[in-house]
């Protein structure tokens, strides 16, 4: 499988600028949503989104600023151009959002500056959702994705998509992480359904505001240091998806002790009630070095002789630009 991560592409990036108290910046959003109580009083008011779309595809941005607070949402380094396969840094959509931005006339005093050089207080540019996505290329589609579907990530377990499986798309608002695993190709094709075999697939993961905030990645600064800090982020994500699958080979390395519980693991047996908490975590962690996790169902496939070797090799996801 996957032994090592190539860079990720952004996918998607949403931010808020906050400008100085005492230097707020012109409004301008496509109109504003009320609520008015039966005595005829404003109980309060907010901003709407304008779509700003792109005339050469069917690409758009969402932009609203209310003086206090510019807001943008987007894939934005997809904006003017007809396909996503490869995409930008994060660092580099912060750029690239800046020029649009400026394009359109927005105020960006102080856009960035945490990055840039800093500012004191409160304000600044702050990422409130990063999308991180990579490229792989595989030899069987239908086949990786039903050896995907018994990885956790984290503690969820994926569900079945459209086009593969999911990770936390159950609940309709998060704030921490969300993944996906699909067929690239289908998708840019238009097709209803992957057709399985070989294709480009992507493995692509949502960073919502709180995993952003608890991770100290909610500023830009955090995405500039020397450290590669996408492919570091992404990583950590893609290694519990992609970790090798189990093989006979390794099976029969075991110690007998690890043999006896992964048997009976395979058996389809309640591992967790018949261990203390502490072992049962001890020989999950041991296990895990096998390529089993003893915490999902057992994976049948994974482990027959006559298994089919699926192939899986990362592919570019970043466009050059110029410098």
């Amino acid at each position: 499988m996957v032994s090592d991560f190539l860079s990720p592409a952004c996918d998607w990036l949403t931010l808020r600028h906050d400008y100085p108290v005492e230097r707020p910046a012109e409004p301008r959003n496509g109109g504003k949503v009320l609520k008015v109580s039966a005595d005829g009083e404003i109980e309060w008011e907010t901003a709407s989104w304008e779509s700003i779309r792109c005339p050469s595809s069917d690409t758009a941005i969402r932009v609203k600023c209310d003086g206090k607070h510019l807001y943008g949402s987007a894939n934005i380094g997809r904006f003017q151009r007809r396909d996503n396969v490869q995409g930008l840094t994060v660092l580099q959509a912060v750029e690239r959002w800046a020029k649009v931005l400026n394009d359109l006339g927005f105020d960006l005093h102080g856009f960035g500056s945490r990055w840039r050089v800093g500012t004191p207080g409160e304000w600044g540019t702050h990422l409130t959702r990063v999308d991180l996505a990579g490229n792989f290329w595989t030899s069987n589609y239908g086949a990786l994705s039903q050896g995907v579907m018994v990885r956790r990530i984290g503690q969820k377990l994926p569900q079945l998509g459209k086009f593969g499986p999911m990770w936390g798309y159950d609940s309709k608002r998060s704030t921490w992480i969300r993944a996906k695993l699909y067929d690239k190709d289908a998708e840019q094709q238009g097709k209803r359904r992957s057709s399985g075999g070989e294709t480009l697939a992507r493995f692509e993961v949502e960073l919502h505001r709180e995993y952003l905030k608890r991770e100290g990645l909610d500023t830009v600064s955090a995405w500039a240091g020397g450290e590669d800090m996408g492919r570091v982020i992404y990583g950590r994500f893609a290694a519990q998806v992609f970790r090798e699958q189990v093989s006979v080979q390794r099976w029969q390395d075991m110690p007998m002790k690890l043999q006896a519980v992964a048997t009976c693991w395979r058996e389809g047996r309640d591992i967790r009630a018949e261990m203390s908490k502490s072992a049962y975590y001890r020989v999950r962690a041991q296990l895990l070095e096998y390529g089993i996790d003893i915490g999902t169902p057992c994976n049948v496939l994974a482990l027959t002789r006559h298994v089919e070797v699926v192939q899986v090799a990362p592919q570019v996801n970043l466009l050059e630009v110029a410098a």
